[in-house]
């Protein structure tokens, strides 16, 4: 397995890796490798203790629990010190410093806590006389680090410069500018699609995997990092590290579940309070329990993130899909490289690259494909529903300007059939009132009436028809108070009513400082008129009284006689006067009722009083 993963670092790195024209063997190699264990403090290399060992080494395999400083003495012997000598060193764990013959060639900024982060950061050297001497020649390493990282000396090659520094070149692609790459791809593509998933809050998945994306970044700075900021420890880094991984596994495992268009409320609370406990017990831990918690989290994280991709293939496997074939192929090279990194991880594999890093790229690049490509359909569906909804809508505009041009011509006709009512009803109790009554009084006496009174009647027909003219035209009479509309009605109804025998009393209430738009006092008056001329013609009445009083809320209209009565109808059938005077009620915002009996008959109108007045 790790050698297929080598594989395919090696074909992903092949771009950047300047491949010698020549690769020789190389003509050295170490006499010897020895280590030896000393505490923090340590300045030189101890004189007792040394064990021969093999290059990589972890020392907690050899000195299980021991925290703190090992040197690591490598001897060669050199024919020509004139003949400069190359030297590489993989890596050491985590913080160190190098010497030749005793001169110190490198050094780590902190060899103490908090240590420097060099365990991914490849060196090298060119080295030359007189720091190289002819005979026996001495590397010292004084590696400081802790039991749980798996700390110690990783490869080291030695020999002809130019072959050194091809190994130098390929192991810093692999170590540092692959990680370094695949970090700031992770990261531009979670800003890419957080923004996508701000804009369209509707489309969870996109934010789930940006949030995924976020924590394998913050997993990945582990991988790139070389100074101790931002934390005071080496348990800091990790407990950090671990918490990005277990982010990365749920927010991705997340992503996997609204990709499929699926939801398990349960399974999810489930998910992320299993996820909220692991991060506190991985901050809350103590130190000694550092190093078995971070194993058992990072297996849990990587089971999860196995489980998700099998979930995936699960429900995807028979789809005819290439995209769901794509991903399938991907995650199953990404378990691979995950399952040989969590071997290194956890101190099994002597290995030491982590290969997730290179092959998470090919994963994150189809899976921005798979997703551009299901942001670029459902655009295509928007563009098609917008089409579709241009065209509706041309069609619904047409229909609704046809049905507002029937619903103007209705409009029109009945704005006809209202202006045709309210002149028949004005009319009738106008005009009409007039001629009835002057007919009835021509009846009872006809050759009594002087030429005056016949001019009178004429002029009082004339200033009907003007005033029904200039009503339907639209001229409103000036206002008055209604005092002053009914004094002249009041005169005529009363002669009237006198010359047919009938006893006319009228009450009309303080209504002297009452004033009503024109068009309201002209259907009281009318009101008023047409209910007296109903008296008169219909009732057979001796009696009847009429009474307009203003109270604190309402204006009340009373008629009533002591005529034979009729027997009341519906709405519906009541003839012209009623209907007149029950229209003319409810445009003045009032009630209209009547109450007719045998020996008395009394018409009411109500009207609410403005609120000015």
């Amino acid at each position: 397995m790790a050698s297929c993963l080598r594989w395919f670092a090696w074909l992903a790195i092949f771009l950047f890796v300047p491949r010698p024209a020549e690769a020789r063997p190389a003509p050295l190699s170490f006499a010897s490798v020895e280590a030896a264990k000393a505490d923090w403090d340590s300045q030189a290399p101890p004189i007792a203790g040394w064990h021969r060992v093999a290059l990589p080494d972890d020392w907690s395999t050899r000195w299980p629990g021991h925290d703190g400083v090992v040197w690591y003495r490598l001897t060669w012997t050199q024919g020509n010190a004139a003949q400069p000598v190359g030297v590489a060193v993989d890596y050491w764990t985590l913080a160190g410093a190098a010497f030749l013959n005793g001169q110190p060639i490198a050094r780590d900024a902190q060899l103490t806590e908090p240590l420097s982060r060099s365990w991914n950061q490849p060196r090298h050297w060119l080295l030359t006389a007189p720091a190289l001497r002819e005979g026996r020649n001495t590397l010292l390493f004084r590696v400081s680090g802790y039991a749980r990282y798996q700390p110690g000396l990783g490869p080291v090659t030695i020999g002809d410069p130019t072959r050194v520094q091809a190994h130098y070149e390929a192991a810093r692609k692999m170590r540092r500018v692959l990680p370094l790459f695949n970090m700031g791809i992770t990261a531009a593509l979670a800003i890419f699609f957080l923004a996508i998933w701000l804009l369209r809050r509707s489309e969870t998945s996109y934010g789930w995997y940006s949030l995924a994306l976020l924590g394998w970044a913050g997993y990945s700075l582990n991988l790139v990092a070389t100074r101790p900021w931002p934390f005071a420890t080496s348990d800091g880094w990790a407990r950090a590290t671990l918490s990005m991984l277990i982010l990365f596994a749920a927010s991705y495992c997340m992503f996997v579940i609204r990709f499929l268009e699926q939801r398990s409320p349960r399974i999810e609370r489930l998910l992320w309070v299993s996820v909220a406990c692991a991060i506190a017990a991985m901050w809350l831990v103590p130190h000694h329990l550092i190093g078995v918690t971070r194993t058992m989290l990072a297996i849990a994280s990587v089971a999860l993130y196995f489980a998700t991709a099998a979930m995936l293939f699960a429900k995807t496997w028979r789809s005819p899909r290439v995209d769901y074939w794509v991903l399938n192929l991907t995650h199953g090279l990404m378990l691979i490289a995950g399952a040989h990194d969590l071997l290194v991880f956890i101190g099994i594999s002597r290995d030491n690259v982590y290969y997730s890093s290179i092959v998470s790229q090919v994963l994150i690049v189809c899976m921005a494909v798979v997703l551009a490509r299901k942001f670029v359909s459902a655009m295509r569906r928007v563009e098609h529903f917008n089409e579709q909804l241009s065209a509706e809508i041309a069609v619904a505009r047409n229909e609704l300007a046809d049905m507002l041009n029937r619903a103007h011509a209705l409009e029109l006709e009945r704005t006809k059939l209202e202006e045709r009512m309210r002149l028949a009803h004005n009319l009738h109790d106008g005009m009409g009132a007039t001629l009835v009554n002057n007919i009835a009084m021509l009846e009872h006496d006809g050759r009594a009436v002087s030429t005056p009174r016949f001019l009178s009647i004429l002029k009082e027909l004339r200033e009907e028809l003007r005033l029904v003219i200039d009503m339907s035209a639209g001229v409103r009479p000036a206002d008055q108070p209604l005092a002053g509309w009914l004094a002249p009605l009041r005169a005529r109804l009363t002669l009237l009513c006198e010359n047919r025998d009938i006893r006319c009393r009228w009450d009309l209430d303080d209504l002297d400082g009452f004033t009503l738009p024109a068009a309201n006092s002209l259907d009281i008056i009318r009101i008023v008129r047409e209910g007296l001329t109903n008296v008169i013609k219909h009732s057979g009445a001796s009696e009847v009284e009429v009474a307009v009083r203003q109270g604190d809320a309402a204006l009340r209209i009373t008629i009533v006689d002591n005529g034979r009565g009729f027997e009341e109808r519906s709405t519906g059938e009541r003839g012209i006067g009623l209907q007149s005077m029950a229209s003319r009620a409810a445009r003045l915002g009032g009630t209209f009722d009547i109450a007719s009996a045998p020996g008395r008959t009394a018409l009411t109108v109500t009207i609410a009083r403005p609120a000015e007045q």
